[in-house]
């Protein structure tokens, strides 16, 4: 057993990762000339924006987190952009965007169903059926005779 270099817990010897204060073990063969002596090398994190662009992406919320997820999904990759050696999780805002883009075209159609139904039963269809005019209506047939 060997203690935590951070926060002086007792860990196993083999670990990588502290299990109290959640902090990677590195040894002093990963420090390089850019870090100051006793700092560790930092690990990648996963980006926060990409995460979130993935969840709202695959719940939708009412096609609120659609949009969202979009937004938030190409925030990510920008900021994953910027600092490639310190954020990863670009598959994750790739995929927050594409789950995105499925539910906005998805809320299109919906809409675009819902308006279609709305204006047909707005105005109800008129046939001519062997002389006669028959409108249909929501509660039936109505029927008014041609020439009488």
């Amino acid at each position: 057993m060997k203690s935590c270099s951070f926060c002086d817990e007792r860990i196993q010897d083999v670990a990588i990762r502290c299990p109290h204060c959640k902090r990677w073990l590195v040894s002093s063969d990963r420090l390089d000339d850019t870090n100051p002596v006793g700092q560790r090398a930092a690990y990648p994190s996963t980006s926060g924006l990409a995460i979130a662009s993935m969840v709202l992406g695959i719940v939708w919320i009412y096609w609120i987190g659609s949009i969202t997820g979009l937004v938030l999904g190409y925030l990510a990759l920008r900021e994953i952009r910027q600092d490639p050696l310190h954020l990863e999780g670009r598959g994750m805002a790739l995929a927050g965007i594409v789950l995105g883009w499925i539910g906005v075209a998805t809320l299109v159609v919906a809409i675009g169903l819902g308006v279609y139904v709305w204006k047909n039963e707005k105005h109800p269809v008129r046939r001519e059926v062997r002389g006669a005019h028959v409108l249909l209506e929501q509660g039936g047939l109505v029927s008014r005779r041609s020439g009488r």
